[in-house]
């Protein structure tokens, strides 16, 4: 292997477990997930082709990490029906969870672990041969400037570092799908680049990615279609690209030229005043 962006791109180890004939990544059927009298998520019913760039937006407290949680398996649904990759999701889905790989909310790093063993027990769990194992935690952790690190435990790691160790670990299989929840979040600019660039490439390759993030103009820029819920609750649902080329998305007989417009017209704007400032 060359460079990391061959690993993203093509490896042959990993490329018999790719179909080309599964066109829907994602299927959501119905999902509901309830705390108590709280519907989080509630009859959502979305459909993700594969290869796509997918923006899975809302406000906080909208249900977004936990629809991320069912459609991977860390939440149980209350009702509804997942599907990923045309296999129906459920507890036995060993197999279906090594095609998918999951940056959840949490992070859920072993923080008593070294960077990379972290990423090699994760790299293991997934079924990656030994020598893979090996050359995939290091060039992983060298793109990442996470070498000089190697000597830290993952507790004492900056929030920023401990944001790429959690990417790195959902990648390094090179999975199918990629759930990604606020992946930019407290990285320094230059490793945001890199990380959008490897994800435009990951979806080149076909492949998805499925996504929120609340920096709205960054999935403006890079996401294919977008959905938005509110109250749990799918309240939008199309595509984005015209937006980051000039274009406008119209709704309702309204014109709306960004996503952040869009979004704040969808879910309320928010106005207040502080008595004091």
């Amino acid at each position: 292997m060359n460079s990391i962006n061959e690993f993203i791109v093509h490896n042959e180890v990993d490329q018999s477990s790719v179909r080309p004939d599964a066109r829907t990544a994602v299927r959501v059927e119905g999902l509901t997930k309830m705390y108590g009298g709280l519907a989080a998520v509630d009859g959502l019913t979305l459909e993700v082709p594969a290869g796509r760039m997918f923006g899975f937006l809302g406000p906080n407290g909208a249900g977004k990490s936990t629809t991320i949680g069912c459609l991977t398996g860390l939440v149980d649904p209350t009702r509804g029906r997942v599907e990923l990759l045309g296999e129906h999701l459920n507890r036995d889905s060993i197999e279906l969870k090594r095609r998918i790989g999951i940056m959840p909310e949490g992070l859920g790093l072993f923080d008593q672990l070294y960077a990379h063993e972290f990423l090699a027990f994760n790299a293991r769990m997934m079924g990656l041969p030994e020598p893979t194992v090996r050359s995939r935690v290091e060039e992983l952790l060298e793109v990442l400037e996470l070498t000089d690190a190697r000597r830290k435990r993952l507790a004492a790691f900056s929030t920023g570092m401990r944001k790429k160790v959690a990417f790195a670990a959902a990648i390094i299989h090179r999975p199918e799908i990629l759930f990604l929840d606020e992946p930019f979040e407290s990285i320094d600019p230059a490793g945001v680049a890199m990380l959008k660039e490897w994800l435009r490439q990951y979806v080149a390759g076909g492949h998805t990615v499925f996504m929120t993030s609340h920096v709205l103009e960054t999935v403006e820029r890079i996401c294919d279609d977008v959905a938005i819920i509110n109250g749990g609750r799918l309240v939008w649902r199309g595509e984005v690209g015209r937006l980051a080329v000039g274009g406008t998305i119209t709704l309702n007989g309204e014109e709306f030229s960004t996503l952040e417009a869009l979004f704040l017209y969808l879910v309320g704007e928010r106005r207040g005043r502080l008595s004091w400032l």
